[in-house]
């Protein structure tokens, strides 16, 4: 007879396992947050809900809390053949599960803790506000350093080798709505078509000029306007814009720029233009002490061949509000090479679990003195 081992989940694929089968989207994550805090009131914790959203905060150790680490819990909404499904395309789940791995080992260093760890366990991450309206509580004031943990895709960092610092870009959506009145397609002298206050617009929009070292975008993303008659000329049209940016400055000057836009337009053709931004999401303020306690973390517990480079996308992640509220908080996001396929924010995306324990290992020694 031959016997075959049978592998006994740990504590942290249980719990990546858990949340990876429950996911919810952003400003839902009612049980994803119940599931998480109950975990860690039987671990003899006290976390402490947020009163009109989904999340909390929880600390361990001794005395007021020195470090944070920063948990996303929501995940994302695909139409797929079948529906819509929801799903931790981005990998919160791990994220997710590596924080809590940490502040419950944290937890069973008892009296050994030098100093007080909080963990933020925020909501809607992936609309880009959630950390604005965390951050807004004042969870993070009293706070020296910061960490926030993300997977990333095996073409920026090839596993196994991890980042301690993730360098997002800004980004921020602007819809805008022109308001006039229909008209004779055989007249159209009597009023003003939005279609081509909208050609104008994108025209505008393509030609506009930031610091060549710097890179940014600006380009319409969405255009609504006209019916099924094709003799009508649509007085009113609705659009929208993705605004990206490696800087916030560089953020600065197009928001300005659209802004300026659309009083030109307004003017010149005698229309109503109203626009408005919705999910601006900062680019990154990396803390140098805090990217540096990350750098040696990774390097005594993988080694110094694991330490990559700041890995720079043009992506983006509203953690950075958090020191957009604070300056001198001192934040990075430590970067874990999972090889997560084919991409960020795909219904199919799949990624190494393994690199989840060196993960929380890294996070581990970050909180304490940045060594093993």
């Amino acid at each position: 007879m031959t016997s075959t081992a049978v592998h006994a989940p740990t504590r942290l694929e249980r719990i990546r396992d858990h949340l990876a089968a429950h996911p919810e989207p952003s400003w839902s994550e009612h049980r994803t947050s119940g599931y998480l805090a109950a975990l860690l009131t039987q671990a003899g914790l006290k976390p402490r809900p947020f009163a009109e959203f989904p999340g909390f905060t929880v600390d361990v150790g001794p005395g007021e809390p020195q470090i944070g680490l920063r948990a996303d819990l929501d995940a994302l909404a695909h139409r797929t053949e079948a529906g819509t499904a929801v799903v931790h395309s981005c990998g919160h789940d791990a994220n997710m599960a590596v924080v809590t791995e940490t502040v419950l080992r944290l937890a069973e260093l008892g009296d050994r803790l030098p100093h007080g760890v909080r963990a933020i366990y925020q909501p809607a991450e992936e609309q880009g506000n959630g950390a604005a309206a965390v951050a807004n509580l004042g969870v993070a004031d009293d706070l020296d350093l910061l960490f926030g943990v993300h997977l990333r895709p095996g073409s920026e960092l090839p596993s196994p080798r991890f980042t301690p610092a993730i360098s997002h870009g800004s980004c921020c959506f602007v819809r805008g709505a022109i308001t006039g009145r229909d008209h004779h397609g055989a007249r159209p002298h009597l009023g003003v078509n939005a279609i081509e206050v909208v050609a104008e617009f994108t025209g505008m929009v393509a030609a506009l000029r930031v610091d060549p070292q710097i890179p940014s975008s600006a380009k319409l993303t969405s255009v609504r306007a006209g019916g099924d008659n094709l003799n009508v000329i649509p007085g009113s049209a609705a659009f929208g814009l993705d605004l990206r940016a490696q800087s916030n400055e560089a953020m600065a000057r197009l928001r300005e720029e659209i802004t300026r836009i659309g009083a030109a337009l307004e003017l010149r053709h005698g229309v109503e233009i109203r626009l408005s931004e919705e999910d601006y999401v900062p680019a990154a303020v990396i803390g140098d002490r805090a990217e540096r306690r990350l750098s040696t973390a990774i390097r005594a517990v993988a080694g110094a061949e694991a330490v990559a480079p700041r890995s720079v996308t043009s992506g983006s992640d509203d953690f950075h509000f958090y020191t957009l509220r604070r300056p001198q908080l001192q934040a990075a996001m430590l970067g874990i090479g999972a090889d997560a396929t084919p991409g960020l924010h795909d219904p199919e995306m799949r990624y190494d679990a393994s690199r989840l324990e060196p993960a929380v290992q890294i996070l581990l020694a970050a909180c304490l003195d940045g060594t093993a």
